[in-house]
């Protein structure tokens, strides 16, 4: 069945609310309007529209919740968005640090005959370069494989990374540089009263602070 057709701006929301439900965030029009760089005025303008057009709905304690019909959009931009992620750092080489804002600007303009291309291309049980599954995004993560933030876990525990879900180039050069890619094992060598964490990776220790640990997803390996 053909999707209805969505402006960009109705994407970006949906897209927004639809990454903050995969981090287990409260999707709430004042971290829209923080996540989308707009006024609160704006956002409430915005949800209206796309409250009466079925594409979410807003409970009376303020939470966004996606339709059926949001929800599908939202799934499909976030795909085609991972798509054009992996089409940028596989084919033509791109660091996976920049991925992210060149395919803001792509996913927009993909076409459902292209994304089809794309996904057999890369396979649909494949992940982004950021360690995100094609189909399933983090909740996959989380299902399967028991994917946390790296911020729950206690000195003494060996993990894996999973994925890193993060916008920003520069955290994402801060990570690569210390070798903390999806894929890579450390172990918690330390844990401090405020949540920094120190990491052995290799032969050599890392230091993190909450911020860049709650961004990091990993499994359990062993204590």
């Amino acid at each position: 069945m053909r999707r209805e057709k969505t402006s960009v701006s109705q994407e970006d929301y949906l897209k927004a609310i639809w990454e903050m439900v995969q981090e287990e965030q409260t999707p709430i029009s004042a971290h829209l309007a923080k996540e989308l760089g707009v006024t609160p005025p704006a956002v409430t303008a915005a949800l209206k529209r796309m409250t009466r057009d079925d594409y979410l709905r807003v409970e009376r304690d303020g939470r966004i919740q996606l339709t059926p019909k949001g929800r599908s959009v939202a799934e499909h931009l976030a795909l085609r968005h991972q798509l054009a992620e992996k089409l940028l750092t596989e084919v033509i080489g791109l660091e996976w640090s920049k991925a992210h804002e060149e395919a803001e600007r792509l996913e927009h303009g993909i076409s459902p005959d292209v994304e089809a291309l794309l996904l057999k291309r890369f396979g649909p049980e494949s992940s982004c370069p950021h360690g995100v599954p094609l189909l399933g995004g983090l909740a996959k993560l989380r299902r399967k494989n028991g994917a946390v933030p790296l911020s729950e876990l206690n000195a003494g525990e060996t993990i894996e990374i999973l994925c890193v879900y993060e916008k920003d180039p520069k955290f994402l050069e801060f990570l690569g540089s210390l070798r903390l890619r999806p894929g890579a094992r450390a172990r918690v060598h330390q844990r401090e009263y405020d949540e920094t964490m120190t990491l052995a990776v290799g032969s050599h220790k890392v230091h993190l602070g909450k911020p860049a640990t709650s961004r990091i997803w990993v499994r359990r390996l062993s204590s």
